[in-house]
């Protein structure tokens, strides 16, 4: 018998508030996508990320694959992730969160 990986539930109101506040643009590249924008939670939720809206950003799914193509604390994913911050806050008025990439 193999084992499954047990999914942990995500809220998914935090996605739908992020998307009344910014629309559906992608925060990275600007795109506007339309019911194709995903949610992207900027500190993985392996990494100890939450379901908040503080953690919240919404990318194309290009710009999703991409940035995960890195992991927490890679160079690259820090500043993909100061971009999307920097956008965030452009297009919500949300500031950013000063995240440790320890």
């Amino acid at each position: 018998m193999s084992k499954k990986k047990k999914r942990q539930k995500r809220d998914k109101s935090v996605k739908y508030r992020m998307i009344v506040l910014a629309g559906t643009r992608c925060m990275q590249c600007g795109t506007d996508v339309g019911s194709e924008i995903t949610w992207h939670h900027l500190k993985p939720r392996y990494a100890g990320g939450q379901d908040t809206l503080d953690n919240a950003s919404l990318l194309c799914s290009n710009c999703h694959t991409h940035i995960h193509r890195f992991q927490w604390g890679d160079p690259e994913y820090k500043r993909l992730t100061e971009n999307i911050l920097r956008n965030r806050e452009k297009f919500t008025g949300l500031t950013g969160l000063i995240f440790s990439f320890d």
